[in-house]
Protein backbone atom coordinates (compact mmCIF):
# COMPACT_ATOMS: atom_id res chain seq x y z
CA UNK A 1 0.00 0.00 0.00
CA UNK A 2 1.42 3.37 -0.98
CA UNK A 3 2.12 6.16 1.48
CA UNK A 4 -0.60 8.22 -0.23
CA UNK A 5 -3.23 5.54 0.41
CA UNK A 6 -2.19 5.23 4.05
CA UNK A 7 -2.48 9.00 4.43
CA UNK A 8 -5.95 9.04 2.85
CA UNK A 9 -7.19 6.23 5.10
CA UNK A 10 -5.74 7.92 8.18
CA UNK A 11 -7.25 11.27 7.25
CA UNK A 12 -10.66 9.67 6.66
CA UNK A 13 -10.58 7.92 10.04
CA UNK A 14 -9.61 11.11 11.86
CA UNK A 15 -12.37 13.02 10.05
CA UNK A 16 -14.98 10.41 10.97
CA UNK A 17 -13.92 10.40 14.63
CA UNK A 18 -14.06 14.20 14.78
CA UNK A 19 -17.43 14.27 13.03
CA UNK A 20 -18.83 11.67 15.43
CA UNK A 21 -17.61 13.70 18.41
CA UNK A 22 -19.28 16.83 17.05
CA UNK A 23 -22.55 14.96 16.50
CA UNK A 24 -22.48 13.53 20.04
CA UNK A 25 -21.70 16.93 21.58
CA UNK A 26 -24.47 18.75 19.73
CA UNK A 27 -26.97 15.89 19.48
CA UNK A 28 -29.57 17.60 21.69
CA UNK A 29 -29.48 20.78 19.61
CA UNK A 30 -29.61 18.81 16.35
CA UNK A 31 -32.60 16.76 17.50
CA UNK A 32 -34.35 19.93 18.64
CA UNK A 33 -33.77 21.57 15.27
CA UNK A 34 -34.86 18.55 13.25
CA UNK A 35 -38.01 17.79 15.22
CA UNK A 36 -39.16 21.27 16.22
CA UNK A 37 -42.70 20.83 14.93
CA UNK A 38 -44.19 23.42 17.28
CA UNK A 39 -46.84 21.33 18.98
CA UNK A 40 -46.95 17.95 20.66
CA UNK A 41 -49.00 15.51 18.51
CA UNK A 42 -52.71 15.77 19.27
CA UNK A 43 -53.19 12.00 19.13
CA UNK A 44 -50.19 11.04 21.26
CA UNK A 45 -50.55 9.95 24.88
CA UNK A 46 -47.88 10.13 27.56
CA UNK A 47 -48.16 6.87 29.47
CA UNK A 48 -47.64 7.86 33.09
CA UNK A 49 -50.44 6.13 34.98
CA UNK A 50 -48.07 3.69 36.68
CA UNK A 51 -46.37 6.49 38.59
CA UNK A 52 -49.45 8.65 39.19
CA UNK A 53 -51.35 6.20 41.41
CA UNK A 54 -50.34 8.21 44.46
CA UNK A 55 -52.48 11.13 43.26
CA UNK A 56 -55.62 9.17 44.19
CA UNK A 57 -54.48 8.72 47.78
CA UNK A 58 -56.78 10.01 50.51
CA UNK A 59 -55.20 9.83 53.94
CA UNK A 60 -56.94 9.46 57.29
CA UNK A 61 -55.23 12.17 59.32
CA UNK A 62 -56.92 11.21 62.64
CA UNK A 63 -57.20 14.78 63.89
CA UNK A 64 -58.60 16.30 67.03
CA UNK A 65 -60.96 19.25 66.61
CA UNK A 66 -58.14 21.68 67.43
CA UNK A 67 -55.94 20.16 64.72
CA UNK A 68 -58.48 20.49 61.90
CA UNK A 69 -58.05 23.16 59.22
CA UNK A 70 -60.80 25.64 58.49
CA UNK A 71 -59.04 26.80 55.33
CA UNK A 72 -56.20 25.77 53.02
CA UNK A 73 -53.78 27.87 50.98
CA UNK A 74 -53.09 26.91 47.38
CA UNK A 75 -49.89 28.49 46.06
CA UNK A 76 -49.13 29.23 42.42
CA UNK A 77 -45.68 29.25 40.83
CA UNK A 78 -44.44 29.34 37.26
CA UNK A 79 -40.66 29.39 36.89
CA UNK A 80 -37.79 28.75 39.31
CA UNK A 81 -34.27 29.72 38.19
CA UNK A 82 -30.88 30.46 39.68
CA UNK A 83 -29.94 34.13 39.93
CA UNK A 84 -26.90 33.63 37.70
CA UNK A 85 -29.21 32.54 34.88
CA UNK A 86 -31.36 35.67 34.84
CA UNK A 87 -31.34 37.27 31.40
CA UNK A 88 -33.27 39.75 29.27
CA UNK A 89 -36.18 37.32 28.99
CA UNK A 90 -36.56 37.01 32.75
CA UNK A 91 -36.08 40.63 33.79
CA UNK A 92 -37.96 43.87 33.18
CA UNK A 93 -36.47 47.01 31.66
CA UNK A 94 -35.80 48.37 35.15
CA UNK A 95 -33.84 45.23 36.08
CA UNK A 96 -36.52 43.71 38.28
CA UNK A 97 -37.41 40.05 37.88
CA UNK A 98 -40.58 39.31 35.91
CA UNK A 99 -43.49 38.40 38.15
CA UNK A 100 -43.68 34.75 37.11
CA UNK A 101 -40.06 33.93 38.03
CA UNK A 102 -38.82 32.92 41.48
CA UNK A 103 -35.15 32.69 42.39
CA UNK A 104 -34.12 29.16 43.27
CA UNK A 105 -32.50 30.35 46.50
CA UNK A 106 -35.80 31.87 47.67
CA UNK A 107 -37.77 28.82 46.60
CA UNK A 108 -35.48 26.59 48.67
CA UNK A 109 -36.06 28.79 51.73
CA UNK A 110 -39.82 28.57 51.21
CA UNK A 111 -39.80 24.79 50.84
CA UNK A 112 -37.47 24.44 53.84
CA UNK A 113 -39.97 26.46 55.86
CA UNK A 114 -42.84 24.19 54.83
CA UNK A 115 -40.83 21.11 55.78
CA UNK A 116 -39.53 22.50 59.07
CA UNK A 117 -42.97 23.74 60.11
CA UNK A 118 -44.50 20.34 59.41
CA UNK A 119 -46.74 21.28 56.50
CA UNK A 120 -48.64 18.57 54.62
CA UNK A 121 -48.91 18.88 50.85
CA UNK A 122 -52.39 17.68 49.98
CA UNK A 123 -53.29 15.74 46.87
CA UNK A 124 -55.92 17.28 44.62
CA UNK A 125 -58.33 14.56 45.68
CA UNK A 126 -57.82 15.44 49.34
CA UNK A 127 -58.39 19.13 48.59
CA UNK A 128 -61.60 18.32 46.71
CA UNK A 129 -62.93 16.21 49.57
CA UNK A 130 -61.99 18.91 52.08
CA UNK A 131 -63.99 21.48 50.11
CA UNK A 132 -66.96 19.12 49.97
CA UNK A 133 -66.77 18.53 53.72
CA UNK A 134 -66.05 14.82 53.34
CA UNK A 135 -62.66 14.78 55.09
CA UNK A 136 -60.73 16.89 57.57
CA UNK A 137 -57.14 17.95 56.91
CA UNK A 138 -54.40 19.31 59.22
CA UNK A 139 -54.22 23.01 59.97
CA UNK A 140 -50.83 23.16 58.29
CA UNK A 141 -52.00 21.92 54.90
CA UNK A 142 -50.85 23.36 51.58
CA UNK A 143 -51.22 22.70 47.85
CA UNK A 144 -48.32 23.64 45.57
CA UNK A 145 -49.19 24.32 41.92
CA UNK A 146 -46.92 25.14 38.99
CA UNK A 147 -48.34 26.55 35.75
CA UNK A 148 -47.31 26.09 32.11
CA UNK A 149 -44.83 23.21 32.44
CA UNK A 150 -41.45 24.91 32.13
CA UNK A 151 -38.44 22.61 31.98
CA UNK A 152 -36.90 24.26 35.04
CA UNK A 153 -39.74 22.69 37.04
CA UNK A 154 -38.29 19.29 36.14
CA UNK A 155 -34.65 20.24 36.62
CA UNK A 156 -34.79 22.66 39.56
CA UNK A 157 -38.12 22.22 41.37
CA UNK A 158 -38.48 18.44 41.20
CA UNK A 159 -35.34 17.54 43.20
CA UNK A 160 -36.10 20.23 45.81
CA UNK A 161 -39.60 18.87 46.42
CA UNK A 162 -38.50 15.23 46.35
CA UNK A 163 -35.70 15.78 48.86
CA UNK A 164 -38.16 17.39 51.30
CA UNK A 165 -40.97 14.88 50.84
CA UNK A 166 -43.28 17.45 49.24
CA UNK A 167 -45.66 17.00 46.31
CA UNK A 168 -46.81 19.42 43.60
CA UNK A 169 -49.36 19.84 40.83
CA UNK A 170 -48.08 20.71 37.36
CA UNK A 171 -50.64 22.33 35.08
CA UNK A 172 -49.05 21.80 31.67
CA UNK A 173 -49.74 23.33 28.28
CA UNK A 174 -49.62 19.94 26.59
CA UNK A 175 -49.03 21.30 23.10
CA UNK A 176 -45.77 22.81 24.37
CA UNK A 177 -44.42 19.45 25.56
CA UNK A 178 -41.31 18.40 23.64
CA UNK A 179 -41.48 14.95 22.10
CA UNK A 180 -37.68 14.73 22.13
CA UNK A 181 -35.58 15.75 25.10
CA UNK A 182 -33.19 18.67 24.67
CA UNK A 183 -30.29 19.81 26.80
CA UNK A 184 -31.48 21.99 29.66
CA UNK A 185 -30.62 25.63 29.09
CA UNK A 186 -31.45 27.57 32.28
CA UNK A 187 -33.15 30.88 31.64
CA UNK A 188 -34.42 29.94 28.18
CA UNK A 189 -38.02 29.19 27.27
CA UNK A 190 -38.06 25.41 27.45
CA UNK A 191 -40.91 23.15 28.45
CA UNK A 192 -41.23 19.64 29.83
CA UNK A 193 -40.25 16.90 27.44
CA UNK A 194 -42.23 13.67 27.50
CA UNK A 195 -39.31 12.01 29.28
CA UNK A 196 -39.19 14.85 31.84
CA UNK A 197 -42.80 14.10 32.71
CA UNK A 198 -42.16 10.37 33.11
CA UNK A 199 -39.11 10.97 35.29
CA UNK A 200 -40.85 13.44 37.63
CA UNK A 201 -44.36 12.00 37.93
CA UNK A 202 -43.65 10.56 41.38
CA UNK A 203 -43.68 14.14 42.70
CA UNK A 204 -45.80 16.10 40.21
CA UNK A 205 -49.47 15.42 39.54
CA UNK A 206 -49.84 16.38 35.87
CA UNK A 207 -53.07 18.14 34.88
CA UNK A 208 -54.32 20.31 32.02
CA UNK A 209 -53.55 23.97 31.34
CA UNK A 210 -55.00 23.63 27.79
CA UNK A 211 -53.42 22.11 24.69
CA UNK A 212 -52.68 25.33 22.81
CA UNK A 213 -55.09 27.91 24.27
CA UNK A 214 -52.69 29.70 26.58
CA UNK A 215 -53.11 32.71 24.30
CA UNK A 216 -55.06 35.96 24.03
CA UNK A 217 -57.32 37.43 21.35
CA UNK A 218 -56.39 40.71 19.65
CA UNK A 219 -58.39 42.60 22.28
CA UNK A 220 -56.41 40.81 25.04
CA UNK A 221 -59.29 38.49 25.96
CA UNK A 222 -58.04 35.00 26.94
CA UNK A 223 -58.76 32.35 24.31
CA UNK A 224 -60.81 30.42 26.85
CA UNK A 225 -63.34 33.25 26.90
CA UNK A 226 -62.96 34.64 23.38
CA UNK A 227 -63.16 31.41 21.39
CA UNK A 228 -66.35 29.49 20.62
CA UNK A 229 -67.32 26.84 23.19
CA UNK A 230 -66.81 24.07 20.60
CA UNK A 231 -63.27 25.26 19.93
CA UNK A 232 -62.46 25.41 23.63
CA UNK A 233 -63.85 21.91 24.10
CA UNK A 234 -61.73 20.58 21.24
CA UNK A 235 -58.57 22.13 22.68
CA UNK A 236 -59.16 20.71 26.15
CA UNK A 237 -60.01 17.29 24.71
CA UNK A 238 -56.64 17.29 22.96
CA UNK A 239 -54.88 18.05 26.21
CA UNK A 240 -56.69 15.15 27.86
CA UNK A 241 -55.55 12.78 25.12
CA UNK A 242 -51.94 13.85 25.76
CA UNK A 243 -52.41 13.36 29.52
CA UNK A 244 -54.00 9.93 29.14
CA UNK A 245 -57.39 11.19 30.28
CA UNK A 246 -56.18 12.79 33.50
CA UNK A 247 -58.99 15.23 34.32
CA UNK A 248 -58.87 15.67 38.07
CA UNK A 249 -58.28 19.40 37.65
CA UNK A 250 -57.87 22.27 35.20
CA UNK A 251 -56.18 25.66 35.58
CA UNK A 252 -57.45 28.51 33.41
CA UNK A 253 -54.70 30.46 31.59
CA UNK A 254 -54.44 34.02 32.97
CA UNK A 255 -57.20 33.03 35.39
CA UNK A 256 -59.75 33.87 32.70
CA UNK A 257 -62.98 31.89 32.52
CA UNK A 258 -66.74 32.35 32.26
CA UNK A 259 -69.88 30.36 33.03
CA UNK A 260 -69.68 28.65 29.65
CA UNK A 261 -66.20 27.42 30.52
CA UNK A 262 -67.42 25.97 33.80
CA UNK A 263 -70.07 24.02 31.89
CA UNK A 264 -67.33 22.76 29.56
CA UNK A 265 -65.20 21.65 32.53
CA UNK A 266 -68.15 19.71 33.88
CA UNK A 267 -68.97 18.12 30.52
CA UNK A 268 -65.36 16.95 30.13
CA UNK A 269 -65.42 15.37 33.58
CA UNK A 270 -63.06 17.75 35.37
CA UNK A 271 -63.59 17.51 39.13
CA UNK A 272 -62.01 20.88 39.88
CA UNK A 273 -60.86 24.11 38.24
CA UNK A 274 -58.42 26.69 39.56
CA UNK A 275 -58.37 30.48 39.25
CA UNK A 276 -55.79 33.12 40.20
CA UNK A 277 -58.00 34.85 42.77
CA UNK A 278 -55.77 35.22 45.88
CA UNK A 279 -57.99 33.81 48.62
CA UNK A 280 -58.01 30.85 50.98
CA UNK A 281 -59.87 27.66 50.12
CA UNK A 282 -62.76 26.92 52.50
CA UNK A 283 -65.76 24.62 52.70
CA UNK A 284 -67.72 27.32 50.87
CA UNK A 285 -65.36 27.39 47.88
CA UNK A 286 -66.78 26.28 44.53
CA UNK A 287 -64.79 23.33 43.20
CA UNK A 288 -64.76 25.05 39.79
CA UNK A 289 -63.49 28.38 41.13
CA UNK A 290 -60.68 27.43 43.48
CA UNK A 291 -58.50 30.42 44.45
CA UNK A 292 -54.71 30.43 44.40
CA UNK A 293 -52.12 32.76 45.86
CA UNK A 294 -49.29 33.59 43.49
CA UNK A 295 -45.78 33.70 44.93
CA UNK A 296 -43.84 36.67 43.56
CA UNK A 297 -40.09 37.20 43.13
CA UNK A 298 -39.98 40.07 45.62
CA UNK A 299 -41.87 38.20 48.36
CA UNK A 300 -39.83 38.07 51.56
CA UNK A 301 -39.98 35.03 53.81
CA UNK A 302 -42.32 37.02 56.06
CA UNK A 303 -44.56 37.70 53.05
CA UNK A 304 -44.55 33.99 52.34
CA UNK A 305 -45.49 33.17 55.93
CA UNK A 306 -48.40 35.57 55.68
CA UNK A 307 -49.61 33.94 52.45
CA UNK A 308 -49.72 30.50 54.01
CA UNK A 309 -51.25 31.79 57.25
CA UNK A 310 -48.31 30.77 59.41
CA UNK A 311 -48.48 32.10 62.98
CA UNK A 312 -51.96 33.44 62.34
CA UNK A 313 -54.24 32.64 65.33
Amino acid sequence: MSRKHVFNIGFTLVFLVCFACIIMFFKDDILHALFRDGLFPIDETIEMEACQNWTDDVRDFELTDREKAESVSVLMYHRVVEEKHLNQYLTEDDGSIVSTVILKSNFIKQMDLLRDEGYTTLTLKELELFIKGEIDVPKKSIVLTFDDGFKDNAKEVYPILKERGLKGVSFVITGAISKFDAKYQPGEYQYFSASDIISSCDVFDFQSHTYNYHQRMEDDTPFLIGKEDEQVTQDLERSLVNLNGRNQAFASPYGGYDEGNIETFQELGFDMAFTVIPNDVTRETSVYEIPRKEVFPDDSLEDFKEKIGLNVP
